[in-house]
């Protein structure tokens, strides 16, 4: 296990990997203690709160008090140190993913742990896949199976080209393979980030869960995309959506550009920040449409409104 100490201004990281839940929970354990904190917020992803206790318990053995956020949690952008700051903690244990690839300053140090899982693959199915040279991708907490999928593959008489760690915002190790496969192949659980990857390459899901091998429709995504943009493109009134979470908050710029963008085609906008963009929260609003300039991945949730990405704002302005 390799431990990385960084520093940055006002902002500081430990990144961590290990496996197993009871040497998680001891990793963590000993990553606080080094760190000396005296209180600390942990920072935990649904689908681990079940250990909240464990976690909280162990690190107080020590001596630092614990205190557990209980607000959704979507990724590395979405940092709750000012949340740990208010409350008094001197450390943030960010647990579920590792450090975002945009740098931003934060309240507190953080220590990221991206609590990687022991997963053990068996009589893994590839004959739904047709094609030769096969990309492979994934999350952070499933890096270490992509050796084991690729030397099943080459068993099943295929290549396979590792790209690496995937986000749902974020796809440079895809992008960077493209041209030296057939196809890709997420490893993992969900089609939440495989979905993100752009390419006219067919794309397949390796569920752990399930041990099984599926092709994702792509087009079902880009169908839905298009559909938003033609339905925004009559909007005479828009509210351009900025998030307050840390990875996001820089896009104001962004925001303020596309207002001037909208309002020389005569259309009526303006500016709402918020921290959890969603459909809820934006009842009352009254505009045609939102221009979303956020994590990208919002489009994939039900909107009221035609609901376009920043990214798209050209399309849309398209006489």
């Amino acid at each position: 296990m390799q431990s990385i100490l960084m520093t940055k201004e006002s902002s500081a990281f430990f990144e961590l990997r290990s496996k197993g839940d009871m040497n998680n929970i001891e990793e963590i354990t000993k990553a606080v203690k080094k760190a000396g904190a005296t209180r600390v917020l942990v920072q935990i992803p649904a689908g681990l709160k079940t250990k909240a206790d464990e976690i909280a318990t162990a690190i107080e053995k020590n001596g630092t008090e614990v205190i557990v956020s209980a607000s959704p949690m979507y990724g590395a952008c979405d940092l709750a140190d000012k949340e740990a700051k208010q409350a008094g903690c001197d450390l943030l244990v960010h647990i579920g993913h590792s450090k975002f690839y945009v740098d931003f300053k934060t309240e507190v140090p953080v220590i990221y742990y991206p609590w990687e899982y022991d997963v053990k693959l068996e009589n893994v199915d590839f004959s739904a896949i047709n094609e030769k040279r096969i990309g492979l991708v994934t999350t952070i907490q499933h890096m270490k199976l992509l050796k084991d999928v690729s030397v099943i593959l080459k068993k099943s008489d295929k290549e396979a080209v590792i790209g690496g760690q995937i986000l749902g915002c974020w796809f440079a190790n895809a992008t960077k393979i493209e041209d030296k496969v057939d196809a890709f192949l997420f490893v993992g659980s969900g089609r939440f980030h495989p979905l993100g990857i752009k390419t006219d390459k067919p794309l397949y899901s390796l569920d752990i869960e399930r041990n099984e091998v599926q092709k994702i429709d792509a087009m079902l995504f880009e169908k839905k995309r298009f559909a938003n943009i033609y339905n925004a493109k009559n909007a005479a009134s828009f509210a351009i959506l900025v998030s307050t979470k840390e990875g996001q908050r820089n896009l104001i710029g962004r925001a303020e550009e596309i207002k001037k963008q909208l309002q020389q085609k005569d259309k009526k906008a303006f500016i709402v920040i918020m921290d959890e963009i969603n459909d809820a929260t934006l009842q009352g609003v009254k505009v045609d449409a939102y221009v979303n300039t956020a994590c990208p991945r919002l489009a994939d949730d039900a909107f009221s409104k035609p609901f376009v990405n920043a990214s798209d704002i050209n399309i849309l302005l398209e006489e």
